[in-house]
């Protein structure tokens, strides 16, 4: 999976949305309703940029969308933590490092991959058998064509921990990571 993000986006290309071509999308707005509507619309871009190339890895000073030549706009780095900030308190994001310039990001949240394979055991009367999480998240044959199989490791690993803490699985620890087991509670 690819970890950069630099990847120029040139803006017919990369599809984006017409609010990334308005001058005030780059400057915070001080109207609290307003700047909700706009980190929104940030953290949607970021999402649909990331997912759509596989990139998990977003650099505050190198993300390329956070600037439009073409306007001659630029976000401030104050503005960049702030919508960084709005990915994280969604559970879309994870600073990698104690400044804030690097981040972890997930378009889906170990919370909505939870819920994802929760409704899969229950569609198909998996509770109550015991499966590898290797076979769950990568798999042939068990999960493939679900919409989680081969989600990050270690965002997948949190979204069963998620189940386990709500009491509708049970993770078993196994010789290697790839043995890990995970058994459904049947009335999940």
């Amino acid at each position: 999976m690819a970890t950069t993000s630099t990847s120029p986006p040139a803006a017919a290309d990369a599809g984006l949305p017409e609010y990334h071509a308005f001058p005030p999308f780059f400057t915070l707005q001080p109207v609290l309703e307003t700047r909700k509507m706009q980190l929104r619309l940030w953290r949607e871009l970021v999402l649909r940029w990331h997912q759509a190339r596989g990139v998990q890895n977003l650099n505050l000073n190198e993300w390329l969308l956070f600037a439009n030549p073409t306007i001659d706009r630029t976000l401030s780095l104050e503005a960049r933590r702030e919508v960084v900030q709005d990915l994280v308190a969604s559970e879309h994001a994870e600073w990698k490092d104690e400044f804030k310039t690097t981040a972890f990001v997930m378009w889906r949240s170990p919370q909505e991959i939870a819920a994802s394979v929760l409704d899969f055991v229950r569609k198909n009367g998996m509770a109550g058998n015991v499966y590898t999480v290797y076979d769950l998240h990568s798999g042939d044959e068990i999960t493939a064509g679900a919409d989680f199989h081969g989600t990050n490791p270690t965002i997948f690993r949190r979204a069963l921990e998620i189940l386990e803490q709500q009491g509708k699985a049970a993770l078993f620890k196994g010789a290697s990571s790839e043995e890990d087991g995970v058994k459904f509670v049947a009335d999940a």
